[in-house]
């Protein structure tokens, strides 16, 4: 009796070591990049000078995978980078920004990777605290079907209401430049690459060659 009592306990111990472990892999955070540049006319008006805006850095999360809200959001650290004209660029920080608008479930994450859902309806904004939501100043908003902002990826360095070649809002509308069905927020520079039938020919006739040349070691 002794033998298998003690073959419980191991297991038992064993079994609350992968749980333990488990949860701690659930709730660690997970750190995700950020890198979207989009091109439009200044201030989305056709006959404006085209500008372009990133927005590159990263989001941190608790974890959780699946469709996520600001309560899910532990820190940012986002460059708005005005392409045009640098002096209009901004760092914005959980420090010296918040999240101003979170509505929806559009946001969503993977393992790997943040998206967002220009599918669906919602919006996620990072903005500068001071002047604050609202102001027009420093801002990134993603948006669907969403009032606050236009339809799609709108980057806003500096402020969209002052009036003169500072105003620097670009949108990327929803359809256009990526801004697609549920869209990564770090999308690959450039698409993974297919071998040709030459080159896949060339490498069996490779391995085809390293094996003939064992066999007659052999």
């Amino acid at each position: 009796m002794k033998k298998p009592s003690e073959l419980f306990k191991r297991l038992a111990l064993a079994t609350l070591f992968l749980g333990a472990l488990a949860g701690t892999q659930a709730e660690a955070s997970i750190i995700y990049t950020v890198n979207e540049t989009i091109t439009g006319p200044l201030n989305g008006v056709a006959g404006n000078p085209l500008q372009t805006n990133s927005v590159i850095g990263s989001i941190t999360t608790d974890g959780t995978i699946g469709f996520l809200h600001a309560a899910n959001i532990t820190s940012w650290n986002l460059n708005l980078i005005d392409g045009n004209n640098s002096a209009y660029s901004i760092n914005l920080t959980n420090s010296n920004s918040l999240i101003s608008v979170d509505f929806g479930s559009v946001l969503n994450a993977n393992a790997t990777d943040l998206f967002f859902d220009f599918t669906g309806t919602g919006a996620i904004g990072f903005q500068a605290s001071s002047p604050g939501a609202g102001s027009g100043y420093h801002y990134w908003c993603l948006s669907q079907n969403w009032y606050g902002c236009l339809n799609g990826n709108s980057i806003a360095p500096g402020n969209v209401y002052v009036g003169n070649p500072g105003d620097d809002l670009v949108v990327a509308a929803t359809g256009t430049q990526g801004q697609v069905g549920n869209s990564p927020l770090n999308p690959p520079s450039t698409p993974s690459s297919v071998p040709e039938p030459a080159s896949l020919a060339l490498l069996g006739l490779g391995i085809a060659g390293l094996g003939f040349s064992r066999r007659k070691k052999a």
